[in-house]
């Protein structure tokens, strides 16, 4: 018979092993990644999801991630890859579920939306939308609801998923300012839920091959030394100064513990060396900085429509004395004489080439040397946009107009003129179906701008 030592040191073995075990458990990180984008042409082709899929499933798996990546898939797919996931969640430190695709929302809950879905919101009442949304799409609560009771002591939902579908108008909201996007969630605690962009509005696709969102927040995934937290707040900060505040990101957290270091805690500063005494030597002389510009020469180069000029010295001021209300004034000034440029104008010239430089060195004036909380802020960025569209439909650049419009049109929803203004840039890239729809709520009784309503009638009964 084994002797009690020999039971003792069999049954710390044991113990040890369990604890391996369960502290192996306990460091696992696990993902599931989905990309969708070849949607039928009711729902609409996505540029960049597959790419922001593979790029995010990469890098999750050089931070230690067992990574479940799918491309393209259909509800019945996808709701075998959540089973797959959540198998994996048991005892993890960190379950991520990352999803870029179209999603949609139907009273008041979010849905992502397979390829193949079947779904259409065409002539449904209410009742009928949230039936057809619970059978043909994917629920995003589900997702949530498994992560929390499979146990993962942190997780964490990224929805890419708030572009611009036409499912996502019903028969009220048809309309150009309903374009889509998502409802606010509230996680359950040890949760964070991302969205691309604010409750009720849409991302940009990006100019490269990721989206605006997901190529920032890979950049803020793979740096040392930033908490969760961290990574998407410097993600919102990236996208906001990059659509000119045309896309702000929305967290909804509820995280519990310690702080999770996804790409790990940042590495420890090098020991400091002491340097040899150096012969003293005359000190050389110091550069004589530049004299601070003064802001009656900034505005004479605002009324001289010198923009460039203009901005620079803002900028330069704005560094030594912070943002503050003395940009505004030269700002509304170059807007003005954008305005004036663009009045006549009804084709490329010179003066509409300046025109559209003038409207992005705006945009940076606005973003660098205005505070944050502004009052002016909002609707002067939302200006720039729209005037900046408009140079760019005289000069033949219909797509980089529409994504102006785009941008513009959540700042000021009540904005007619950025309706009409959208409208004519569809029509130029042969979109008439969209055009129709921008010039029929541009010419709503609801707006206030009679000449926008009147220009939007006139060009809706040359659709005719």
């Amino acid at each position: 018979m084994p002797s009690r030592l020999h039971l003792a040191g069999c049954l710390l073995l044991a113990a040890f092993a369990l604890r391996t075990e369960a502290a192996s458990k306990l460091s696992a990180r696990t993902a599931l990644v989905i990309g969708n984008a070849k949607y039928e042409a009711a729902v609409g082709p996505l540029r960049n999801t597959a790419n922001d899929a593979k790029a995010v499933a990469k890098t999750l798996r050089d931070l230690g991630f067992a990574v479940i990546e799918k491309h393209d898939v259909t509800r019945d797919q996808l709701l075998r890859a959540v089973v797959e996931f959540r198998a994996t969640l048991t005892g993890a430190e960190v379950g991520l579920f990352y999803y870029a695709g179209h999603g949609i929302s139907v009273a008041g809950s979010n849905y992502l939306l397979p390829v193949k879905s079947g779904y259409t919101s065409e002539g449904a009442d209410d009742v009928t939308l949230r039936l057809l949304a619970e059978t043909k799409l994917f629920n995003v609560e589900q997702a949530v609801a498994d992560m929390k009771t499979a146990g993962a002591h942190c997780n964490l939902v990224i929805l890419d998923a708030c572009r611009t579908t036409a499912v996502a108008r019903t028969g009220r909201t048809r309309d150009a300012t309903s374009p889509g996007g998502l409802s606010e969630m509230k996680p359950p605690a040890g949760s964070l839920i991302a969205f691309a962009t604010d409750a009720g509005q849409t991302a940009l696709d990006g100019d490269g091959t990721n989206g605006l969102y997901t190529e920032e927040l890979l950049k803020n995934l793979r740096t040392p030394g930033l908490t969760v937290e961290q990574v998407f707040k410097r993600t919102r900060a990236g996208v906001l100064e990059r659509s000119s505040g045309g896309q702000i990101p929305a967290e909804y957290s509820r995280l519990v513990g310690d702080d999770i270091y996804l790409a790990g805690q940042a590495p420890a500063a090098p020991p400091v060396v002491a340097m040899p005494p150096v012969p003293t030597t005359p000190p050389a002389a110091l550069p004589v900085p530049e004299p601070l510009p003064t802001m009656s020469g900034i505005m004479k180069q605002a009324n001289a429509g010198k923009a460039r000029e203009c901005v620079e010295a803002l900028q330069q001021y704005s560094q030594a004395k912070g943002p503050g209300e003395y940009a505004i004034q030269p700002i509304e000034v170059l807007l003005e004489r954008v305005k004036d440029d663009l009045k006549e104008a009804t084709t490329a010239s010179p003066a509409v080439e300046s025109a559209a430089t003038t409207c992005e060195l705006i945009l940076h004036a606005l973003r660098d040397c205005l505070p944050p909380d502004h009052a002016k802020k909002i609707p002067c960025t939302a200006k720039a946009l729209n005037r900046r569209g408009d140079a760019l439909l005289l000069l033949g650049r219909a797509d980089e107009a529409l994504a102006a419009y785009n941008a513009a049109l959540p700042l000021t929803p009540d904005d007619a003129y950025i309706l009409y203004n959208r409208a004519r840039a569809h029509l130029a890239l042969g979109s008439t179906a969209e055009a129709k729809v921008d010039f029929t709520e541009a010419a709503s009784t609801k707006f206030h701008q009679l000449k926008a309503r009147k220009l939007a009638e006139e060009a809706l009964a040359k659709l005719k």
